[in-house]
């Protein structure tokens, strides 16, 4: 059933410019940025790729300044532009809709005194990407990001200025909306920050480990705030904990309790300024979700090796097991954290950039939202097989199916980073041997038929390293058919090739395979013995982290290679649908449906007008 969301600001009908949402973060829209000079960084822009299956060519490292902030003139020259340049080099732009940052990047941006002076937080700014005025085209990056508004009895204190054009529904790359004379056309961004590479490193381990989780990872803590101004989204949590129980996940009310313990938690919100043994005291499930309304949880010096903190450190989370944490590197006033909705939206299948982001009520300020874009442990993602050829040349078979039986995924292929076919349920894709392995990475992505927990269209993946490269005209036109039913990718029975496939099966070290969204492995070394080995084009693919000096011209899109599309379905290039082609069904029957709730634009989407106040 599909919630509505709001998708106006502030009141103001907004005429929008965003088409249909047709992605959400997974390997092929997420990019990585790491500081090139801090060895730290690096290494865990590497990590982050391998467990997440991001290929290299999304990955960007860049020689960054040290310390915690960065002046906007110097954001521009060494981080802002190269990473453009990187990505355009690569050809990937266009494809890309979140960035996370790496530890050892900086965490703010110095404003200049004719912007208004003061900072706003990294991810912020480079989270407006093509946010521009319409009037004259001017990027709202550089223009005041604050204003004085009333903050209890006569007082005026410096708030927000820019109203968060996303405000719910998926995102997609490209993403835009027209609305009060700005087009907004962001960038999800979220950090992996903490106090060490090793908190930092849990932040990936524990994203991975929460896929598939669910409502079973723990209860949800609604703790009542210390005090009104950081109890003031308490007002949301009667809507929230309905929302919650109604989905099957677990809450748990609290008063505020500094020492609070014992608890198996999958969620907390609260707001205070201390807080005791309620962090170190529970264990935090794979997928947690954290946020704490108090103005200085993300100041640098929170994120110092250490025990020193100033108010609540969003650090002492990630250290405690938390998957997602949000806090604010400056005072913020309390008008700025997120609705405590963003808690119904992970639990309806949204990605954790997308549950924090859409619930921001203001852009380009002092948020941040530490995390893995991708982490979705409510979601059921599809499934994806990937068979090679059982002779060579021959056709890969890649299919996907979706366990909660939403129709059949749509499914798109990247050989090393670069698109190579799109379709519906099943493709085909001529391949000949390569002495270099290259990644084969395969996305499905989720229909939205209106049932429980389609909205957000989940995404699965595997991808694996194979001897292999596409290349058309390959492969005999007879050969085009459907496999026979021993071979058909993602039957109940297939299995892989037999290891005694015969001699020649190639051999490479590292990992053979990265996969989500279950299903049969794959292991490259069965692949069979080729028929013949056609000259390769002796290109090897870019392994490591893409240097922000090293960017050669790369096409946009590799075109469609050998592809038949299996099935129907958009597609593109030389893809066209094979003859007597049947759409694989979705795996196993949907889950019992929820009874989904009709109230989030009109209750805890509505944003409380009140009088904001320093927290």
């Amino acid at each position: 059933m599909r919630r509505p969301r709001a998708a106006l600001l502030a009141g103001v009908v907004a005429a929008s410019s965003a088409r249909p949402a047709s992605a959400t973060p997974g390997p092929d829209s997420v990019a990585v940025l790491a500081n090139a000079d801090v060895p730290g960084s690096v290494a865990l822009a590497e990590a982050y790729g391998e467990a997440r299956a991001v290929p290299p060519n999304r990955i960007c490292a860049l020689p960054l300044p040290p310390g915690p902030d960065i002046a906007l003139d110097v954001f521009r020259a060494a981080l802002e532009n190269p990473l453009r340049a990187c990505l355009d080099a690569a050809g990937v732009t266009a494809e890309i809709e979140a960035i996370v940052l790496m530890r050892g990047v900086p965490l703010r941006v110095s404003l200049p005194a004719e912007s208004g002076g003061g900072r706003v937080s990294l991810a912020a700014a480079l989270g407006l990407w093509n946010t521009r005025r319409l009037a004259d085209d001017t990027p709202v990056l550089g223009l005041a990001p604050g204003r004085l508004v009333p903050c209890g009895g006569e007082a005026m204190c410096l708030g927000a200025a820019w109203r968060n054009g996303y405000s719910g529904g998926r995102f997609r790359p490209g993403w835009s909306l027209d609305a009060v004379g700005i087009r907004h056309a962001p960038m999800l961004v979220t950090a992996l920050f903490a106090r060490s590479d090793a908190d930092a490193a849990r932040l990936i381990d524990q994203s991975v480990a929460s896929d598939g989780v669910g409502p079973a990872g723990g209860v949800v803590m609604l703790m009542a705030g210390a005090d009104p101004a950081r109890g003031a989204l308490d007002v949301e949590y009667d809507f929230v904990e309905t929302a919650l129980m109604t989905r099957g996940v677990p809450v748990v009310r609290s008063p505020f309790e500094t020492d609070r313990s014992g608890e198996r938690l999958s969620g907390f919100v609260t707001g205070t300024a201390s807080l005791g043994r309620a962090i170190e005291g529970n264990d935090f499930a794979p997928g947690a979700l954290v946020d704490n309304l108090t103005s200085f949880g993300a100041v640098a010096e929170n994120f110092d090796p250490g025990d020193a903190e100033a108010q609540v450190s969003i650090a002492r989370w990630v250290a405690a097991g938390a998957t997602g944490v949000h806090g604010t590197t400056d005072e913020p006033l309390n008008n700025c954290f997120p609705s405590r909705a963003f808690l119904v939206d992970a639990a309806d299948g949204a990605t954790l950039a997308e549950a924090f982001h859409s619930n921001l009520p203001f852009a380009y300020w002092h948020n941040l939202v530490l995390g893995d874009p991708m982490a979705a442990p409510y979601a059921i993602r599809p499934e994806v097989e990937i068979r090679p050829p059982e002779v060579l040349p021959g056709r890969v078979f890649i299919s996907a199916g979706d366990p909660a039986g939403r129709g059949a995924p749509a499914l798109r292929l990247l050989v090393d980073g670069r698109a190579v076919a799109a379709g519906t349920g099943e493709l085909e894709v001529c391949a000949v041997p390569d002495e270099t392995p290259r990644t084969w990475l395969a996305v499905a992505q989720a229909v939205d038929d209106d049932s429980p927990g389609a909205f957000w269209q989940p995404k699965g993946w595997r991808a694996v390293r194979l001897p292999l490269r596409p290349a058309a005209g390959a492969c005999a036109s007879e050969d085009a058919g459907p496999p026979s039913p021993d071979a058909q990718a993602g039957s109940p029975d297939a299995g892989p090739p037999p290891a005694d496939a015969g001699p020649g099966r190639p051999d490479f070290e590292g990992p053979s395979e990265f996969d989500l969204g279950g299903g049969a492995g794959l292991d490259a070394d069965r692949l069979p013995a080729p028929d013949a080995h056609p000259a390769g084009d002796g290109a090897s693919p870019d392994a490591g982290v893409a240097a922000a000096d090293a960017r050669s011209a790369t096409p946009d899109v590799a075109p469609a290679v050998g592809a038949v599309q299996r099935g129907g379905g958009g597609g593109g290039g030389c893809m066209v649908s094979a003859p007597g082609g049947s759409t694989r069904g979705a795996g196993s029957s949907a889950p019992a449906a929820l009874v989904a709730l009709l109230t989030l634009a009109t209750a805890a989407r509505r944003r409380i007008r009140r009088r904001p106040r320093a927290a």
